[in-house]
């Protein structure tokens, strides 16, 4: 199988990692459903991927229906706990388990008390963008994974996710101030191995399941950290 996976700094356990064939999750029909449709996605958005879209456009033609295919309700640029006027950074998305979730949170908006029932939040850079630094001004440098450790603080949820729309970080509230320690994959390179295992890697991380559980189980990323 190829290795789209990279454990950085042991952000999980590698003996666990080496489990997850043998999790009750792996052979589940969600995930070979999941995986059909993102190749089917990617063979239509190939060509608009190349021409290197801006964050936005990432966002709107390849990582919201990512999220979609993989079964999350997921919310766009939702105010921080700051309250509606703030000028506060906003995360890209803010992902629910399902659409009661996300129900029952919409009168607390703009309150921390919204983010209680999210599984986690995102920021999303342009395509193939560098996710260990970018320019904020002529003279300095900062990681992208900083805008990821301040949204995981300024909401209380647990998980981020920094991606560029072809690779994906996740990363812990615990852990994530240290800006290197995060499990990463390269979810185009898991669509493009046609292996059904590679892209396994990938939906039993950041699946809905992964981040909040399962009929069989609970959160997987949770079994992997411990």
């Amino acid at each position: 199988m190829a290795q789209v996976f990279q454990n950085v700094n042991t952000f999980f356990v590698d003996e666990r990692l080496e489990e997850m064939p043998t999790f009750p999750e792996w052979n589940t029909d969600n995930i070979e459903q999941a995986r059909r449709e993102l190749e089917e996605l990617y063979e239509k958005r190939h060509v608009l991927l190349e021409e290197d879209p801006q964050d936005a456009e990432t966002q709107y033609y390849w990582v919201g229906y990512v999220l979609r295919a993989l079964g999350y309700c997921s919310s766009v640029s939702e105010p921080p706990p700051g309250g509606l006027e703030t000028n506060d950074p906003r995360p890209d998305f803010t992902l629910f388990y399902s659409a009661e979730d996300f129900r029952r949170a919409v009168a607390l908006r703009g309150r921390r008390e919204f983010f209680a029932s999210a599984l986690g939040v995102m920021r999303v850079l342009k395509w193939d963008a560098s996710l260990d630094e970018y320019e904020e001004s002529e003279d300095a440098t900062y990681s992208p994974a900083f805008d990821v450790d301040r949204h995981l603080r300024d909401t209380g949820t647990n998980w981020g996710i920094l991606t560029n729309g072809r690779l994906w970080r996740l990363y812990h509230r615990d852990s994530s101030g240290l800006m290197d320690t995060y499990y990463e994959i390269d979810l185009v390179e898991a669509l493009e191995s046609n292996d059904a295992d590679a892209f396994k890697y990938f939906w039993l991380v950041f699946s809905p399941e992964g981040l909040g559980g399962s009929e069989v189980g609970g959160a997987i990323v949770q079994r992997l950290l411990n």
